[in-house]
């Protein structure tokens, strides 16, 4: 072993012949703990928001998603062409488009979202589905199809009824626009404009607030009749199969069909969301990057006491033949130490921190869609952090204790 590090380490250990030494040691130690055990956790609760996010607004989408390069709506033909391509395990068309719902009051304007039969089952949605397990082409004789929790309450639609729910979805007859129908009623002349059918209610669902609050899933069949788009639709979304990434079957799509349709992943679906909150994320990572600063003037003072401790065993090691740069080497490794102590005991207790807010959740949450608080642990995060640590723990101690040998010890500069 390295005779400058065996020395340290004795330092570091061994008692020393001032308590005030081994307090200023200890704090230093701590503060590094604790700044090290922080970062672990809160960089684990960025990630676990993102991912929640993600989830949340990625319950409707797969993860890729093929639009018109010009217009509103693509042909239907393109499912099947896209079927054809060897890195599609599925694809299903979507049409969206503003509605007018009505119930037994007033009408309400929201979107409706017309779904292949097998959507649900390729995306988030299926375990966001508060009653019925798939999204149904055909029941009790007619379309059927989930309201938001927030359409279901503005509707006043029953949770539990024994009687089907039947809703009267309308659009606007091609060539018109929605943008006047709120607030009008049916003697207003607003039926004159629109094409209707009837849609029975067999589940709701929640995403989130904004979504359940303006949404409505139909059979795409459904959506094509009142919206007179028969064979169209707004997007196609594709499942990749197993064996390609999003990105991958995004720039293979574009090759193959570079000129007609435009190609998104999910990701970019939510580009300002994942920006956001990895901005969110390094912002905060640097602030108590910068309170290693801190940290480092403790370990300052540590050394600084250490060397007027041990300034006769400076003199002892250079008479037996250790050079300044071996004495230098022997308190570097000190506060090195120092910082390794604190990294690895902040990295168990962070860890530690993490593991029971996943599986206990000791952070509550009330009146959220989560009861805890999300956490997600990345091994590049704690790798990071303990680069940084170790690096500006490492640095700072070469630095300072060159600084403190020649002025404290000018024998061993």
């Amino acid at each position: 072993m390295n005779v400058s590090l065996r020395i340290a380490r004795r330092y570091l250990w061994a008692r020393k012949s001032q308590r005030l030494i081994h307090l200023v040691s200890g704090i230093s130690v701590l503060v590094v703990a604790a700044v090290c055990a922080a970062m672990i956790a809160i960089l684990s609760a960025f990630n676990g928001i993102e991912e929640l996010v993600e989830e949340l607004f990625s319950s409707l989408d797969t993860e890729v998603a093929v639009l018109p390069l010009e217009g509103r709506v693509l042909d239907a033909g393109w499912i099947d062409s896209l079927m054809t391509h060897p890195g599609v395990d599925w694809a299903g068309g979507v049409l969206e488009q503003d509605v007018v719902v009505r119930r037994q009051g007033e009408p309400l304007v929201c979107t409706l979202l017309g779904f292949d039969t097998g959507h649900a089952q390729h995306t988030g949605l299926k375990p966001r589905l508060g009653r019925g397990d798939v999204l149904r082409a055909d029941t009790l004789g007619g379309a059927c199809g989930y309201v938001g929790l927030g359409v279901a309450s503005q509707l006043r639609i029953p949770r539990f009824g024994d009687a089907p729910t039947t809703l009267t979805v309308a659009a606007p007859k091609r060539g018109r626009s929605l943008s006047s129908a709120r607030g009008w009623s049916p003697s207003g002349g607003l039926d004159r404009m629109l094409v209707s059918g009837t849609l029975f209610v067999c589940g709701t669902f929640s995403v989130n607030a904004d979504i359940d609050a303006r949404h409505i899933i139909s059979p795409l069949g459904f959506a094509q009749e009142v919206l007179q788009r028969s064979g169209q639709v707004s997007r196609v979304e594709v499942d990749p199969a197993s064996n390609w990434s999003p990105e991958a079957l995004q720039a293979s799509i574009k090759t193959r069909w570079p000129e007609e349709v435009m190609v998104r992943t999910r990701r970019e679906k939510n580009a300002l969301i994942h920006s956001t909150s990895r901005a969110e994320k390094w912002a905060t990572f640097a602030i108590l990057s910068f309170i290693l600063v801190v940290a480092a003037f403790n370990i300052l003072a540590a050394l600084t006491m250490l060397l007027l401790d041990k300034r006769r065993d400076i003199n002892t090691l250079l008479a037996i033949g250790m050079t300044p740069r071996d004495i230098r080497s022997v308190f570097s490794w000190q506060g090195f130490l120092i910082n390794a102590v604190g990294a690895a005991a902040g990295l168990a207790i962070g860890l530690a921190l993490v593991w029971l807010q996943d599986q206990y959740g000791l952070v509550r949450l009330q009146g959220a869609m989560v009861p805890a608080y999300p956490v997600a642990l990345r091994i590049e995060d704690v790798l990071g952090v303990i680069l940084v640590v170790l690096g500006v723990g490492g640095t700072f101690s070469a630095v300072m204790v060159a600084y403190l040998v020649r002025r404290m010890a000018p024998d061993a500069a």
